[in-house]
């Protein structure tokens, strides 16, 4: 009978002593090209339809050509604010080129602020993470200077286990309508060097995700993902012959949920009916 007492209350105690503290993954939502109204009441918009995709408080991502024709304080008033404008507190972005009106980014800096940092390209940590905005409308000298920077950011954080980029005109691309963008591979090289998971971007107004690519953009087990979001809103383009490792394609609106967990990721592509039309998971590269 005391044996049994024992292992009773030995029992009881285990069913009230604490859990082993587990970090939640951080949960991210990215898609660029996306406030698109033309003339249109803003909650009728299909960018209002993926705003609605992104929970309250969550971290948004989005990798360039914010409002349409235009990135003007205008645009983002009438219709990026009503739509994507409820989580603009938790967005970092980037430019696109539809983000440079008469040449310059001001109105975009003025509206995204902090996230959109001083130069339009930054680093950032999400929990064990680290995130790279890029300004891939520079050219000449700037975009030298921005090279020279991400390789310096790269090499002082390179005790970071896991890294992504995200900027708007892909390095590697299946669409008709742009294609790859040859000044924007030096980049891809360079963090695919530095092991980086993937890169996120837009400017082609579909969703496409590859398998893991080398530095020149070919299939290689060990590489780095490319996941290319221009689903925000804008008029959807076609695709045209698949590039290299591209493993999905879809001419769809919606965003892309990102999990952000220690030493690892997971990825799921959500239209605006709520599905889920692409999905996978992946460990950070050693």
């Amino acid at each position: 009978m005391q044996a049994f007492t024992t292992i009773l209350i030995l029992l009881i105690g285990c069913s009230f002593a604490p859990a082993l503290a587990v970090a939640a993954p951080i949960v991210v939502y990215a898609a660029g090209d996306i406030a698109e109204c033309r003339g249109k009441p803003a909650e009728h918009s299909n960018a209002a339809r993926t705003a609605r995709l992104v929970p309250a408080g969550a971290t948004v991502l989005v990798p360039g050509d914010t409002a349409y024709p235009y990135g003007t304080a205008e645009n983002y008033e009438s219709c990026y604010g009503p739509t994507w404008g409820v989580h603009l507190a938790n967005t970092l972005a980037v430019p696109g080129n539809h983000d440079y009106p008469r040449g310059n980014s001001d109105d975009f800096r003025r509206y995204f602020g902090i996230g959109a940092g001083e130069r339009n390209y930054y680093a950032r940590r999400l929990g064990d993470w680290l995130v790279i905005g890029i300004d891939s409308q520079l050219v000449g000298d700037a975009l030298d200077r921005e090279y020279e920077w991400l390789a310096a950011t790269l090499q002082d954080n390179a005790q970071v286990r896991c890294t992504l980029a995200f900027w708007h005109m892909p390095a590697f691309s299946s669409g008709f309508e742009h294609g790859p963008t040859l000044k924007m591979q030096r980049f891809w090289a360079l963090l695919n060097d530095h092991h980086a998971e993937f890169v996120l971007n837009g400017h082609e107004h579909f969703y496409e995700a590859f398998d893991p690519l080398d530095s020149m953009g070919k299939p290689a087990e060990d590489g780095m993902r490319e996941f290319v979001v221009g689903t925000g809103g804008a008029r959807l383009y076609p695709t045209w012959k698949p590039y290299h490792s591209s493993r999905k394609r879809l001419a769809s609106h919606g965003v892309l949920k990102l999990e952000l967990d220690d030493g690892s990721y997971g990825w799921q592509f959500i239209d605006t009916s709520g599905r889920v039309r692409d999905s996978g998971e992946a460990r950070c590269r050693p």
